[in-house]
């Protein structure tokens, strides 16, 4: 009887990260369907979270699974949404467009090549820069928005500010939470983020087509807006001490 090894159960989900990835280029390319790429995008980012969890569950996290991770990472959160921005909107611009279609995927390969460097340990507690699904999820939900409640528009200055904005961040410094564990134990933080997903989880599952954008848009927000506070506090300790 052949015996599979723990470590390589995480890797069939982050085969199925890959493979639906792979389909989201290729249902764009071949029918044109952003809106059905960009959902299977997020499902990409379901089955990424969960080779973690598994990994984490099994104990069987290990250098090649974070490697291999990375690898189905950048073609599901860097080359699929740089397919899908060129193909909604970005390919009218020529090969301006083509550029800035490639910054998804550009960063995203640099901030995970970056994570793979510095990564100590299999545990995160926070994140540096904007995670990649993150990333993708927010222009994928853009695209699922715009074709649901305006067909036929494309908001071209909206969408370039927001590519260029979740691309730059992937790269940045801007710390950005890990979602929470599901559990009731530990402080009152820990358990008002948890019941903040559950509120989050069931709308979601209500509008989603509504409510992924607002949602996508604030955690990328978040991270800006507490690095901003941090950098005026430090301001107001320097100019006391001064």
């Amino acid at each position: 009887m052949i015996k599979v090894p723990r470590t390589i159960v995480p890797s069939f989900f982050t085969i199925g990260n890959m493979f639906i990835g792979f389909m989201a280029v290729i249902y764009a390319v071949r029918n044109e369907n952003v809106v059905l790429s960009s959902w299977l995008i997020l499902l990409c980012a379901f089955l990424d979270a969960m080779d973690g969890r598994v990994a984490r569950f099994a104990q069987a996290s290990s250098r090649f699974g974070v490697e291999y991770d990375s690898l189905a990472d950048v073609i599901s959160f860097g080359m699929a949404p740089s397919v899908l921005i060129y193909l909604f909107f970005f390919n009218q611009w020529g090969n301006v467009g083509l550029f800035i279609s490639f910054f998804p995927l550009l960063f995203a390969s640099i901030r995970l090549a970056r994570f793979n460097v510095e990564l100590e340990g299999f545990e995160k507690t926070a994140f540096t820069g904007l995670p990649s699904p993150a990333a993708a999820i927010t222009i994928a939900s853009y695209l699922i928005f715009v074709n649901t409640f305006f067909p036929g528009e494309h908001f071209p200055r909206i969408l370039l500010i927001l590519t260029i904005l979740v691309s730059v961040l992937m790269v940045s410094t801007i710390r950005y939470e890990v979602v929470p564990r599901m559990t009731l134990k530990g402080s009152l933080g820990q358990k008002l983020g948890v019941l903040l997903v559950m509120v989050v989880v069931i709308s979601l599952l209500i509008e989603p087509h509504a409510l992924l954008l607002p949602y996508s848009v604030l955690y990328v927000l978040s991270g800006m807006v507490r690095f901003m506070f941090r950098l005026s506090q430090g301001k107001r300790l320097g100019g006391k001490k001064a």
